[in-house]
């Protein structure tokens, strides 16, 4: 068969097509990747769909397992020699409302660790690495082999001690590009601020600088501006990175001037007020 991948959106390369593609050449078929201005004809068409519209159009459904246990097909996706990308546990032990993993994936469980070997750079999907029961072999695991980790979907900041941020101030942590030392954490509840000033100074004092954290600052779900707003000014005046992020890309053109706003670092050098007024 001829059969045509096409990744919707995500600015990673899509894991579920990249099993796709070895799965399918397995069968000597003839697999192309395209996007949405090279449609020819095909006998069968994948498309992934990570973020408008949820979790793909069910969020029960999974790939086969003859083909979830699959090697990704880097080299198709064009993936840097060297780099690997996956999950080392599913689930997680939060419920947050506006999440749909425990629907999707229940309690926090361990996935195969063993595609990490001889990798020389890991994207991490796990959707809460500290919470894994085997956070600690891992971490000690990319230490020992000099592993470059990028912890794409963010690491629980109320789950920080002195012990896993003395090994994750060990580890070669970057940004999803490699490019950058970046950790990625979340502040979506107002009323996490004391907890989050607390596990930020553990942080520091065990060789992470906060210069080196982005924050997600989740805004028009069930907060008020007001409390929007007291959240940049807490992770600003850390020395922290904040990012907005919009629920379900809220079209409130307030909450879409201070994502620009913040996101842009325009913050740094025009204040809040004046930037509204240069906007109208």
């Amino acid at each position: 068969m001829k059969v045509a991948l096409i990744q919707v959106d995500g600015k990673m390369p899509n894991l579920a097509l990249m099993k796709l593609a070895t799965w399918h050449k397995k069968r000597g078929d003839e697999v192309t990747v395209l996007d949405m201005s090279t449609l020819g004809r095909f006998d069968r068409i994948y498309a992934s769909k990570v973020f408008a519209g949820g979790s793909g159009i069910d969020l029960k459904s999974e790939l086969p397992a003859e083909i979830e246990c699959e090697v990704p097909d880097y080299e198709l996706f064009k993936v840097s020699k060297g780099e690997k990308i996956g999950f080392t546990s599913r689930g997680c032990i939060r419920d947050c409302g506006f999440c749909i993993v425990r629907e999707k994936e229940g309690w926090i469980r361990e996935a195969p660790f063993d595609w990490v070997n001889g990798a020389e750079k890991v994207v991490l999907l796990d959707n809460n690495f500290l919470a894994s029961p085997q956070w600690r072999e891992k971490l000690e695991y990319f230490i020992r082999h000099k592993i470059k980790v990028s912890f794409n979907q963010g690491l629980d900041i109320r789950l920080i001690n002195k012990d896993n941020a003395s090994l994750l101030a060990q580890i070669w942590y970057y940004d999803l590009k490699f490019r950058k030392r970046r950790l990625y954490f979340a502040f979506d509840d107002p009323h996490l601020a004391q907890i989050f000033k607390e596990k930020v100074q553990i942080l520091h004092e065990e060789g992470i600088p906060s210069a080196r954290l982005i924050v997600y600052v989740l805004v028009g779900y069930n907060t008020t501006f007001d409390e929007d707003f007291k959240r940049f000014q807490i992770l600003n005046e850390l020395g922290c990175l904040p990012f907005i992020m919009l629920y379900n890309n809220t079209r409130v053109p307030l909450l879409r001037h201070f994502a620009r706003w913040v996101n842009k670092r325009y913050y740094k050098v025009v204040s809040w007020q004046d930037y509204l007024e240069r906007r109208g």
